[in-house]
């Protein structure tokens, strides 16, 4: 499986924000999030981190 888990950064700290992500694309300034089981999320911020062999994305807000 290729899915990344989508983590929140905030006061120095990774929270989980979504389990599996499959789909991430910009929209009208925010991140669209999908995950293998249909969840959806729109984030309000950028991507801080992406790390394609810990499976990890890392978000924070603006």
């Amino acid at each position: 499986m290729c899915e990344a888990n989508a983590y929140l950064y905030e006061n120095g700290k990774e929270e989980l924000y979504l389990e599996n992500v499959d789909i991430m694309r910009p929209e009208e300034g925010k991140i669209y999030l999908r995950n293998f089981f249909g969840e959806q999320k729109v984030f309000e911020g950028e991507i801080k981190e992406i790390s394609l062999l810990k499976h990890k994305i890392v978000l924070e807000k603006k």
